[in-house]
Parts: structure tokens; sequence; C-alpha cells
């Protein structure tokens, strides 16, 4: 990929900056308006999402070290971002699913 401004920064970077934070205020709007648990998963989800990909273009510009604490070699900050985002997105979706089928007994 081509380096847009000179820091290791390119149009990928550059897009996950803008859709992500359309995602996020497009969350909000919605969380504004609908309060159910599930959606509010998923919105908190795509927060995350998107603070994951700030956090990351952050420590490309020198700014943070995200692998600064790694107890027993693991990159703690790196992992509970990569296991956080998609267990609040089967939370989410699990709520949905509850809500919209219930048990029969």
């Amino acid at each position: 990929m081509t380096d847009v401004f000179g820091v290791g920064i390119t149009a990928e970077w550059a897009a996950k900056v803008i859709f992500g934070f359309l995602a996020c205020v497009a969350g909000i709007a919605l969380w504004s308006h609908n309060r159910e648990a599930s959606w509010l998963w998923v919105i908190v989800a795509t927060l995350l999402a998107y603070v994951r990909v700030l956090l990351e273009f952050v420590e490309v510009l020198g700014v943070v070290v995200l692998d600064a604490w790694l107890p027993e070699g693991i990159p703690v900050v790196r992992l509970a971002f990569a296991a956080g985002v998609p267990l609040l997105y089967a939370l989410g979706l699990f709520l949905a699913y509850r809500s919209h089928y219930p048990r029969r007994r």
C-alpha cells in the first residue's frame, strides 16, 4: 500500500478511520432512539472496534505502544480488543434472538 502522509498511514487506514467514525455516529444516533439491550451491545462493540482502529492509528504515529504490557508474552491490550469486539457482537445478537424468539414452554 502507498504511504499517504509519509508516516505509515495508508489509504486503508484513512478509510478505516472515516468509515469507522460514520458507523459510530450512526450507532450513537440509534442508541439515543432505541434502548434495547441487544442494540446496546452491538453499538458498544462497534465503538470498541473504532477505538481499536484509533489506538492502532496512534501507535503507527508513535504516540502509544500497545505491546507495552506483555505478561507471559501475551499482548493483553491487543487480545482484549481482538476477543472483546466479537464477543460483544455475539452477546448483542444472542439477546436480539432471545427477545424476538422467546422460549416456548
